[in-house]
């Protein structure tokens, strides 16, 4: 079913507003819900690490300053030794069990917010996925939710371990001299408002950088998916261009984040380090003036070391940061799409397979209706068909009963119950759609024909392909029913895959069925076979066909001829005929295509002179 998506500004180069997004870490924390404990213990195993790590530090002043007082002993020493071990002991302990958490942790909850993340795609208008694109979409559900990941399982847990063991050791400093605590604070003080105007730049950068790639991804999917037309139309250069022209932009704003942020990324961690030898100095002032001894200034020297280089870390990874914020803010921006509203005192269900246009209007951008005051009554167990020129809103039409999108005025109603009153089990219980665009999954023939039912014995995927004309064309294959079909049916013809779609549907054995051109890539004797098969169906079901080769619905109960999104004309087919309408035009128009492709066919001119005829009675 090929139709245009609707037109709303998205503001790409602009974060979304406040709703799933809430911030770095408590978005992280939104998202993870289901493991929130395994991922916080892990956080709290690298906080502990990073304290048993200060272990050694903190025996080493002990030791100094009973050097510095002449009280070290050999018990003491003893002492010192047997706590080092044991807090490097429970350093690795501390990092095993932090490691293997936070893995686990963030494997398990990245894997789980995707498959959120895809419900809550499969729940909202068709309409809003088609805006979105299939890049945009499966770039939120890959490249953003792996930024997430890195950052989870690295990033944040480093962060965590970097900065509890500077706190420890600052609150050291404190109890030790709060003066040259502070003095020691200064240049991580100054560092703050740089930090701070990196990460605000930085994240807006690469939000704009998430939707290039989006983009990028969006035109390589294009790209294999038509790679045939693409060939066949030598128009290799210009895709692989167009494709290059996104690559380029990607390019152009990695180029402007690495001239505006680097050299300030630098000048923040040489403001930073530059606290060492301003401590450094701060601490020779104070002992060539009598206010330090020599023991006091070694254990200060030893604990700024322990304070910088942590720091020096984080500043290190906050591009690592940027990156998962601005991958959370476009992830945040899916789930803040709204789901299609569902009822909330759900109908009893279909109990009647009618179907009910009242009065609808629709269109996919505001004031440009497609439909238009359109009214149809399709009476259960018929064959109502659509007929138009392109364009005329037929494959709307079924996209709107299907409930695809919820109609701007009127009401779809099946059986008489609006479709918006029905929650969509109980609307696609009822409905079966087969596309115009047919979509094989990966899998066998077997597979995708009990798509349509699960529970489907072999007898009755068999029965089904049977109905739908496809029985003799899969048993000629060498692997019959368990034929792999490839990506999206790549290794099937058009007509086969149409058929396969058929099968599906029947099997499915909804009480409505919707059919968008499906004899469109049907060769006339497989088109015949189909007939037969619409014939068996409408036995049964309420069939909606949209069909350009009107010799397809001679047979329907009821057809609808749309114009501009309107029925302009309604009837058999006799009956409008006889009218002599505009279907009888587009009947005309038909006749003189078919008498055509005929005279075409049968004109077969004789041999010319130097040309070799092998039926040419002369040989």
């Amino acid at each position: 079913m090929t139709m245009p998506a609707p037109a709303h500004p998205t503001g790409a180069d602009t974060p979304p507003p406040a709703g799933f997004y809430a911030g770095t870490v408590r978005t992280i924390w939104r998202l993870f819900e289901p493991y929130r404990r395994a991922f916080a213990t892990a956080l709290l195993m690298r906080v502990l690490m990073s304290l048993s790590a200060a272990v050694p530090v903190v025996m080493l002043v002990w030791v100094v300053e009973l050097l510095r007082t002449g009280e070290l002993t050999g018990q003491r020493a003893l002492v010192a030794v047997a706590v080092v071990i044991g807090g490097v002991a429970g350093q690795y302990c501390f990092s095993y069990a932090s490691n293997r958490l936070v893995w686990t942790s963030t494997f398990y909850a990245v894997g789980a917010a995707r498959i959120r993340t895809l419900d809550h795609v499969q729940r909202l208008p068709l309409g809003t996925v088609h805006e979105r694109g299939v890049g945009d979409v499966s770039a939120t559900l890959t490249a953003d939710m792996e930024a997430v990941s890195t950052y989870a399982h690295h990033g944040l847990p480093q962060y965590f371990s970097a900065l509890s063991m500077p706190a420890f050791v600052f609150a050291g400093l404190l109890v030790i001299d709060a003066p040259m605590a502070v003095a020691v604070a200064v240049s991580v003080v100054v560092a703050v408002p740089l930090v701070r105007w990196i990460s605000r730049h930085f994240g807006r950068h690469a939000f704009t950088r998430g939707n290039l790639m989006a983009t990028a991804n969006s035109r390589i999917v294009e790209y294999v998916r038509g790679i045939a037309v693409i060939r066949a139309f030598d128009r290799t250069g210009a895709r692989v261009n167009w494709f290059r022209d996104a690559v380029d932009d990607l390019r152009r704003i990695n180029d402007r984040m690495a001239v505006k942020l680097v050299p300030a990324a630098l000048a923040t961690m040489g403001v930073v380090q530059l606290g060492i030898p301003l401590t450094i100095a701060a601490l020779g002032y104070w002992y060539t003036g009598g206010r330090l001894d020599a023991g006091t200034m070694l254990i200060f020297l030893v604990l700024v070391l322990r304070v910088y280089t942590p720091i020096l870390e984080v500043a290190g990874s906050a591009e690592q940061s940027r990156l998962a914020d601005a991958a959370l803010r476009r992830i945040g921006a899916v789930h803040d799409l709204q789901p299609q509203p569902e009822p909330r005192t759900p109908a009893a269900g279909v109990s009647r397979p009618s179907i009910q246009l009242d009065d609808v209007t629709f269109g996919y951008t505001p004031d440009e209706p497609v439909i238009r005051d359109l009214t149809i009554e399709v009476a259960p167990k018929t064959m109502t068909a659509l007929v138009g020129p392109s364009g005329a809103g037929k494959s709307t039409v079924l996209a709107l009963i299907s409930r695809f999108w919820d109609v701007d005025s009127g009401a779809v109603r099946l059986g008489g119950v609006d479709v918006r009153d029905l929650t969509a089990e109980q609307l696609f219980d009822a409905v079966t759609v087969v596309f115009q665009d047919v979509y094989l999954f990966q899998g066998t023939i077997r597979d995708n024909i009990a798509f349509g039912r699960n529970s489907a014995t072999d007898e009755a995927v068999e029965a089904a392909a049977r109905q739908a004309q496809a029985h003799e064309f899969i048993t000629a294959l060498p692997q019959g029913y368990d034929t792999p079909v490839g990506e999206g049916g790549a290794t099937l013809s058009g007509g086969e895959r149409q058929r396969i779609s058929i099968a599906r549907a029947i099997l499915k054995d909804a009480p409505i069925v919707l059919l968008d051109e499906v004899t469109a890539a049907l060769d006339p004797i497989n088109e015949r076979a189909v007939q037969r098969a619409f014939a068996e169906l409408v036995r049964d079901r309420t069939l909606v066909v949209v069909a350009h080769r009107l010799s397809t619905i001679r047979s329907a109960d009821q057809i609808v001829v749309l114009d501009e999104g309107r029925a302009v004309e309604r009837g058999r087919h006799e009956e409008l005929l006889a009218a002599g309408g505009r279907y009888a035009d587009l009947w005309t128009e038909r006749e003189r295509a078919t008498q055509w492709r005929l005279q075409t066919a049968t004109a077969t001119p004789g041999p010319t002179a130097g040309t070799s005829d092998r039926s040419s009675p002369t040989r």
